[in-house]
């Protein structure tokens, strides 16, 4: 930044507005606008009005302003910073996203940044690259040499070294909240979510106010099929910022799967104001719709996200499982050519085999529709860990213990009604 330095009364009325932002924006505000008087275009006192407004709830007035202030301080990460946090406020989370990655391109350390980027492109359905933004966080905010090593570690994928040093961290500091929290995310990346939901639980006993570790709470209870217990704590975390776009998508799918399909619905197509270019976010949109059985409506969400990105895999297989669509010609060139690309992920791919294979079933190519189930579900199998052997074993163990015996010492357990149970589900 090549802001003029401050000095003598300007100095001293900026150090006093920066001290008055903590309690009173409104007197914050009028002393910026007293040293820009005094000194026009002044950076740091422009960046501390837009500040000041925007904690008076008037993000929209401070865009523009800031815009300029980057146009004229190009390589200030906190003017990029602060552009990033109205442009939020004011549901434009996709111009958002690009003035964080500007800001941590020019300051690499700013780990404030690197955490807004993550909620950002966690809420945009870009699961990978909100965890490297979050790993960038955990890295740069961080000042123990030991926590900046397992930081490192994780940054570069060595998550067995990254558990490791952090063990060793954890029998030194049993209550070092930052690193059960890095410890948990270890334990998430590594499918541990039990450890990890365990771990957590102790972050937020320790500090609950950790809103980052409360984050990753309602996640890991997400993941782990308890959204019940996820639900109150990502409220929690909307009372402090309704805004947040990652707190507002998690709850949408959490809702989803309690059956609050109404507000699930609501709060997807509130987050798809702030960016209405995703096609994951359209997608899980239209997965909302459907289970409310929105049928119409679902499809149009799929067709949306096709539109926007047709090489999203998940979007033409979302289409073809509804067993109502039928694919047209142009649908199906459409797929075999983003099919035939070099650059797809396995995990598009096995996708469109899928859709491709329904569409072909829908017109009696049976022999073709085959090859296409059957190469997608050889991708399907290569990223699943199954052993039958293990299987085999599971259910021997079960079979040893489950015994005539067994019921029999536990007859008056359970529920003693006659009432018939309905398995309903795959």
């Amino acid at each position: 930044m090549n802001e003029p330095a401050p000095l003598g009364t300007v100095a001293a009325a900026l150090q006093h507005g920066a001290q008055l932002m903590h309690h009173d924006p409104g007197r914050a505000q009028q002393q910026a606008q007293e040293i820009l008087l005094s000194v026009p275009g002044h950076p740091l006192a422009t960046l501390l009005l837009c500040q000041a407004l925007r904690a008076q709830g008037n993000a929209a007035a401070t865009v523009s302003m800031l815009e300029g202030l980057t146009a004229a301080q190009p390589t200030w990460a906190a003017a990029y910073f602060e552009l990033a946090t109205s442009l939020a406020l004011i549901g434009q989370g996709e111009p958002a996203v690009v003035a964080l990655r500007r800001a941590v391109q020019l300051q690499p350390q700013f780990f404030a940044a690197w955490l807004a980027l993550a909620s950002h492109l966690h809420a945009m359905g870009d699961s990978a690259g909100a965890d490297a933004a979050y790993a960038q966080h955990i890295r740069h905010s961080t000042r123990d040499p030991q926590l900046l090593e397992a930081a490192a570690a994780l940054c570069d994928g060595r998550v067995a070294s990254a558990e490791k040093l952090l063990r060793e961290h954890l029998k030194r500091q049993p209550t070092d909240v930052a690193a059960i929290r890095m410890f948990a995310e270890v334990a998430g990346r590594l499918g541990r979510y039990g450890d990890a939901e365990n771990l957590l639980a102790r972050c937020l006993e320790l500090a609950p106010g950790f809103s980052a570790a409360r984050h990753n709470y309602a996640l890991v209870l997400y993941r782990s099929n308890k959204a019940a217990e996820a639900l109150p704590q990502v409220a929690q975390l909307l009372v402090l910022e309704p805004r947040n776009p990652s707190y507002r998508n998690l709850k949408a799918a959490i809702l989803g799967r309690v059956g609050e399909y109404a507000e699930s619905i609501a709060l997807y197509r509130s987050v798809l104001d702030d960016y209405p270019n995703q096609a994951k976010i359209w997608t899980s949109y239209g997965h909302a719709l459907k289970t409310a059985g929105q049928l119409a409506q679902s499809v149009q969400a799929y067709r949306t996200a096709v539109e926007l990105t047709p090489q999203f895999g998940e979007a033409w297989w979302s289409l073809a499982n509804l067993k109502t669509v039928q694919f047209s010609d142009a649908d199906l060139a459409l797929m075999r050519a983003q099919l035939a690309r070099p650059d797809l992920t396995d995990e598009d791919r096995l996708h469109f085999d899928f859709a491709i294979g329904k569409a072909l079933e829908d017109r009696g190519e049976f022999a073709n529709s085959f090859a296409h189930y059957a190469a997608g579900n050889r991708l399907r199998r290569a990223g699943i860990t199954y052993d039958a052997a293990d299987n085999a074993a599971q259910v021997a163990r079960s079979k040893a213990l489950l015994t005539r015996d067994f019921f029999v010492a536990r007859a008056a357990a359970g529920s003693s009604a006659p009432d018939p149970i309905f398995i309903v589900g795959l």
